[in-house]
């Protein structure tokens, strides 16, 4: 019998299905069955994914509200939620958050990586979606994008600055 669940990719809810399958597991999205496997290789945050025998590289983080993951060059903010329970909340969005005692919003790093590049300096005005720093994660760059408008304040961090998951990147007011 499948489970079912409310899934938050994004700011987008969908109703999928999951039950065991023969080699794996079944999975119901967008009017759809699907086989799925899913098998961590190597690293915690890195996996091997095939959906309908075609390969995917997974890489997740597990995140508070659910998880950050990337897959080929997207990437997706996921949570999830059993049917008969809440909806899970609005996912964080690219980049998280944090608000500054002085006013205005600290960037964080979604993930582990090195920073390869900074396209930010202190005093430029950002727009909304403007990619602000680039992560190399797991032989993937990832471009972290403004979520809101405002003026970079300070830059914490340099090109080849190895980064963890939650830390501090640029205060953006």
């Amino acid at each position: 019998m499948a489970e079912k669940y409310i899934v938050r990719l994004g700011y987008e809810l969908k109703e999928v299905e999951v039950e065991d399958g023969p080699d794996g597991l079944r999975v119901h999205i967008n009017g759809k069955w699907h086989n799925a496997r899913l098998e961590q290789v190597g690293q915690p945050a890195l996996y091997a994914l095939l959906i309908d025998d075609r390969p995917h590289e997974l890489f997740a983080v597990e995140r508070a509200e659910g998880y950050d993951i990337v897959i080929g060059w997207d990437r997706y903010s996921v949570a999830v939620g059993a049917r008969d329970r809440r909806v899970p909340r609005a996912a964080p969005g690219d980049l998280t958050l944090e608000e500054h005692p002085a006013g205005g919003w600290v960037v964080l790093s979604p993930m582990t990586g090195v920073v390869t590049e900074v396209y930010a300096a202190a005093g430029d005005e950002v727009a909304e979606g403007d990619v602000l720093i680039v992560i190399e994660a797991m032989k993937m760059n990832n471009e972290l994008r403004a979520r809101k408008a405002g003026t970079v304040r300070e830059i914490y961090v340099q090109a080849g600055h190895r980064v963890d998951a939650g830390m501090r990147l640029l205060l953006l007011q």
